[in-house]
């Protein structure tokens, strides 16, 4: 079988759109925390009350965390995102959606726990990063998974 050579595209992106959140924001969720661990400790339930604190907390401390810049390139030994390198045997299809000035690649790996993966693009490099990918893998209709879409309207 004949290697496809893909020349390499690179960008940078944001991990996730940063939302300032609000002193009674962060109050609310320490004060929903702590109730919470009170009424299981009243439960008895003392395993529960530390997993609803060590939630609390890491709620908090991942809500005032402000974005890293991630590096993302396609090449033709395979997709990087941040750190992981997927080879394009993982790969199983894309979907670019590019609405209202903002395009994603909608990347999904051959994982079983969070097996789409939202990636920011920048708008001028779409036709570049389809064609490419249409070399090695399929378009299919990906759809941003429910949970990414709920969080980000709490404002995660």
């Amino acid at each position: 079988m004949e290697e496809i050579i893909i020349d390499k595209i690179e960008w940078s992106a944001l991990e996730y759109k940063h939302k300032e959140k609000s002193v009674d924001f962060i109050w609310t969720i320490g004060l929903v925390a702590l109730v919470s661990c009170i009424v299981a400790l009243w439960l008895k339930n003392y395993l529960f009350s530390v997993f609803i604190f060590i939630s609390g907390v890491t709620l908090i401390l991942f809500s005032i965390r402000h974005p890293q810049d991630v590096n993302f390139s396609i090449e033709t030994k395979g997709l990087t995102l941040g750190k992981d390198k997927y080879t394009w045997k993982k790969i199983k299809g894309f979907n670019i959606k590019n609405e209202d000035g903002v395009a994603v690649l909608l990347v999904e790996i051959d994982k079983y726990l969070l097996p789409v993966y939202t990636i920011p693009l920048p708008v001028d490099k779409v036709d570049q990063v389809r064609e490419s990918l249409l070399q090695v893998t399929k378009n299919k209709e990906l759809e941003e998974s429910k949970s990414m879409i709920f969080m980000e309207k709490l404002g995660f």
